[in-house]
């Protein structure tokens, strides 16, 4: 008998070819190629909001992949970046199959960017096609939701808004492939964005358009 999330991780290592979306579009006009923060070359966007974008980049310093949460890109900030990077620091220290380590926080002085390790993943919409049933998605986001449990009883906020900032890693579990706590983020920003997560999952459409840079 196939587990729960086996299908996940097969779909993971090779995903299933699919349409692509209508790109996002980086309010700094980042685009696949560019560098942030003097060393973090733009590989593709895997979605974003008004305040934040969601890249898979690449260390050129160590040529390994890295993932990129770009915070209030633009010639004005959106949001206080140092604000962002405090709320986010203690993520440093929880150790979570739901949550990418954090390895770097650069301000550019334009923008933050925080910068976690990269696993190979697929998007929500990808694992939609694999996993039909209201207990694989449950058994799938199992991790987050303890994850999310953890931090609201320290006094801390994962922030699961927008939903493309989470992703199904090979282990067939939803984590938090892009982590940066907005200011405004609170504890019912990761109710709404979990539940949206499983809504993505069971019924392939999370709300939030991703990109095809």
């Amino acid at each position: 008998m196939h587990s729960d999330t086996e299908r996940l991780s097969a779909v993971v290592a090779r995903p299933p070819l699919s349409p692509r979306p209508p790109a996002f579009r980086s309010a700094a006009g980042h685009v696949p190629g560019s560098v942030v923060g003097s060393r973090y070359r733009l590989l593709h966007c895997c979605g974003g909001s008004p305040s934040l974008e969601f890249w898979h980049g690449r260390d050129v310093v160590t040529d390994r992949d890295v993932g990129l949460t770009v915070v209030a890109g633009g010639s004005s900030r959106d949001v206080d970046v140092d604000e962002v990077f405090a709320r986010t620091v203690w993520m440093c220290g929880m150790d979570s199959p739901a949550l990418a380590r954090i390895v770097d926080m650069v301000d550019t002085g334009s923008s933050g960017v925080v910068v976690a390790e990269w696993q190979s993943s697929c998007s929500l919409e990808t694992a939609a096609s694999v996993v039909p049933t209201r207990s694989e998605a449950a058994r799938s986001a199992r991790p987050l939701t303890e994850a999310m449990r953890i931090a609201h009883r320290s006094g801390g906020v994962l922030d699961l808004e927008p939903t493309s900032r989470l992703r199904v890693g090979a282990g067939g579990h939803l984590y938090v492939a892009f982590p940066a706590t907005l200011p405004s983020a609170d504890r019912f920003t990761d109710v709404r964005g979990l539940a949206s997560a499983l809504r993505g999952l069971l019924h392939g459409a999370t709300g939030v358009g991703a990109p095809a840079w």
